[in-house]
């Protein structure tokens, strides 16, 4: 596919990768070619004879491979009890260099790379008579957002035309006049219009709490970094936030002093719209997240705006509510807030607030220099030096077209028989599970059995649904859509946005279909899900590879990588959120008095022992109240895969040894779990992920989660007391 300008010379693959790009992938390379060398070399030299070794090794071209990967992470100059992710993971952090384009380097970050890869070249591969209309649909997507000469010409002036269809932007609108703004107009022009920015909530139609058969429309606060927000603008990020802001209205075409000062009255508004945002670990209780009124009801709790016209108007045009129809309030407390701030808020700087939030989910579609400025506020926040690569960008644009996506990666890019090979690893695991809570001794009959019924019933999606092999099944999800590549990338993104509202929301008045494959069409994407509505597992296709997963290689290192993962997802059945649905995703109270104290008090125990560990580049605190519910799952979901391998070991004999390593099959297990998790992160980027993310950093995933486990301390028989098996030991699974 020739997607450049007229005259313009067309290069080859290797010629459009960045510098760091083509040294990254020689030294990759180069590295992987050393490795298995220097093993091979080993084992020329010293025979894997009982003599010359103390046990038979694996000499299979995978355990090769899997033990020189191994190799390349570790550092045996570690005590593994003293700490056991600098021991599997020293070397790693300690080569590894972060490409200027990137915050971190991980097991993750390469597959996704690898994937990006494989897609972005299908995508450039030129259009054949033959080829399904899907993929043409992407490929038009992909050259579009490719087409960045377009963007130059094209794009800035696009924006600016839409919005001065919208009253103008007070910043570069040298005579706006506040007398006749109105900003409620304003937020219902925008709902209707191709923009569906809410600003001050979110709005969106998911299964409803009670009854995970239907649907509800919900609205709630809006999603915003209300951690860093709330530390006021003397912080080094809010001040990047703000001086973000006035370059980008700089760039659109305000005067700077304008902009210094009317970008100064959207930060601090900013700030107070923060400070009214309930913490996430504040609204643990799903319960209190499940407020059903009608729209009558609404617009007399809350009448600042007219809501009937505001959900219809998003909705715009699939439904029409009727003051009769109910929704949900998911915050009640938030909403109360929000209905005293606003009316004191200055018009202009609502106006303001409401334009700068619209470029800012733009700048993929703009010029380059908004783009470089972009760059500039990620290099203060984040520590990226370099953008990211724009066939990467556009690889993603394109995937807003999942189910066409996933399809041409299952049938380019996917080993499908390894889809049924992963079967018998999550029965495993699952099994393992059902043991766990049959033998648990806190919990009273009564919840157990609601718990092992809930895990009996928990479905697990491996790899793909078949529905994605048929062309004919994503030709009739996709009909009605047309695109053109030849066009500004902003109006193609648009017209998806249009195709994708009316799908998503011609679903309002219909039953939940949990067992739709369409659910589960993301198979590009490098992680695994549990999904609290639906009691059901996904493990895309692309998780089922390399460092993850690999049918020919022992089975200690899938199911120490893959299991754990598989464990980790199962276990949020069974978390401080996830606890509280039943088997059939409706948010119901089955847990008996007792028993929900002595789970809070074992929960409290992984709050109080995350929370006394503090990150030392930047002397920060977690927040194991933040992070409980992946914690638990961490902690249980590594207990639970090393017993899965236990079940594996009971059906079959037991597997060799890695070659070059001193180390056992269930040492090796550990070995396995802990280096997917290596990861080499920028420390600034580090810093802000501590205050918004919902999981611990890497090194503590692993360390604490190790160190709880009495199997782990068995099989490195470390010490009663030392660093990675403490005397005092947090269990909840």
């Amino acid at each position: 596919m020739d997607d450049k300008v007229p005259g313009e010379k067309k290069f080859s693959w290797w010629e459009r990768r960045t510098r760091i790009e083509k040294c990254l992938l020689i030294l990759t390379g180069f590295s992987v070619v050393v490795v298995i060398y220097l093993v091979s070399n080993f084992l020329t030299t010293f025979p894997p004879t009982r003599e010359s070794l103390p046990q038979d090794v694996c000499l299979t071209e995978k355990c090769i491979r899997s033990a020189a990967h191994i190799l390349e992470k570790i550092d045996e100059t570690v005590d593994p009890c003293d700490d056991f992710y600098k021991f599997a993971c020293g070397n790693f952090v300690k080569n590894t260099i972060i490409p200027d384009d990137k915050v971190v380097v991980s097991s993750f970050s390469g597959i996704r790379d690898k994937v990006n890869l494989q897609l972005m070249n299908l995508l450039e591969e030129p259009d054949r008579n033959h080829e399904p209309s899907h993929l043409k649909l992407l490929k038009k997507v992909y050259k579009s957002c490719m087409n960045t000469k377009q963007i130059e010409t094209e794009g800035l002036t696009f924006v600016k035309n839409g919005f001065k269809d919208l009253g103008g932007w007070p910043v570069v609108e040298p005579y706006w006049n506040d007398k006749i703004f109105d900003w409620k107009s304003l937020l219902y022009r925008i709902q209707k219009s191709e923009w569906r920015e809410s600003f001050f909530f979110s709005m969106y139609v998911g299964t409803d709490y009670k009854d995970s058969s239907k649907v509800i429309f919900t609205i709630t606060q809006p999603s915003m970094y209300y951690e860093i927000l709330k530390k006021g603008f003397n912080d080094p990020t809010v001040k990047a936030m703000y001086n973000h802001m006035v370059e980008f209205a700089v760039l659109f075409g305000a005067d700077r002093a304008t902009a210094i000062s009317d970008m100064k009255d959207v930060i601090v508004f900013r700030i107070e719209l923060a400070k009214l945002i309930i913490p996430d670990e504040e609204q643990k209780n799903k319960s209190l997240n499940y407020n059903p009124v009608t729209i009558r009801e609404l617009q007399k709790n809350y009448p600042s705006l007219s809501w009937l016209k505001l959900i219809n108007n998003y909705l715009s045009p699939i439904d029409m509510f009727t003051s009769d129809d109910i929704i949900n309030v998911a915050i009640p407390k938030y909403m109360e807030s929000l209905q005293t701030f606003l009316p004191n808020i200055k018009k202009r700087t609502l106006a303001n607030y409401m334009f700068s939030t619209i470029l800012e989910s733009l700048v993929t579609h703009l010029p380059e220099q908004f783009r470089r400025k972009e760059l500039e506020y990620q290099r203060i926040v984040y520590g990226k030096n370099e953008a990211t690569p724009r066939w990467k960008t556009c690889v993603w644009q394109a995937s807003r077209l999942d189910i066409a996506m996933s399809s041409i990666h299952i049938k380019h890019m996917f080993d499908k028989p390894i889809k049924h090979k992963v079967t018998e690893l999550v029965a495993d695991i699952k099994s393992s599970f059902l043991d766990t809570l049959k033998k648990v001794g806190w919990m009273d009959q009564k919840t157990k059995k609601h718990a092992v019924i809930k895990a009996k019933k928990m479905s697990c999606f491996i790899g793909y649904p078949e529905e994605l092999l048929d062309d004919n099944n994503v030709e009739d999800y996709y009909q009605g859509l047309e695109l053109d590549g030849d066009e500004y990338s902003l109006k193609v993104d648009f017209n998806l946005s249009r195709f994708f509202h009316m799908k998503h929301f011609e679903e309002l008045r219909k039953p939940v279909n949990n067992e739709g494959w369409k659910n589960q069409a993301y198979t590009f994407n490098v992680n695994a899900f549990y999904i609290e509505v639906e009691n059901t597992i996904e493990l895309p296709a692309a998780m089922l590879q390399d460092n993850f997963f690999d049918p020919d290689r022992p089975q200690y290192l899938n199911y120490g990588a893959l299991g754990d993962i598989i464990g980790h997802e199962i276990t949020h059945g069974f978390d401080n959120n996830g606890r509280q649905y039943d088997k059939n995703g409706n948010v119901i109270d089955w847990w008996e008095s007792e028993t929900n104290r002595t789970f809070g008090q074992k929960s409290q125990c992984l709050v109080d022992q995350y929370s006394n560990y503090t990150i030392p580049e930047s002397e920060i605190n977690l927040n194991g109240l933040k992070t409980l519910a992946e914690d638990i799952a961490d902690n249980g979901g590594i207990k639970i895969a090393y017993r899965g391998y236990l079940k594996w070991l009971e059906r079959n004999k037991p597997e060799l040894p890695l070659p070059a390593l001193r180390y056992t099959p269930r040492q090796l297990f550990w070995i396995s779990a802990a280096t997917s998790w290596c990861a080499k992160v920028k420390k600034e980027y580090l810093k802000q992920s501590v205050s918004w993310s919902a999981h611990s950093p890497n090194y503590f995933r692993i360390l604490v989660s190790f160190m709880n486990s009495d199997y782990f301390g068995r099989d490195f028989n470390c010490p009663v007391g030392s660093p990675m098996n403490p005397k005092h030991k947090c269990s909840v699974w």
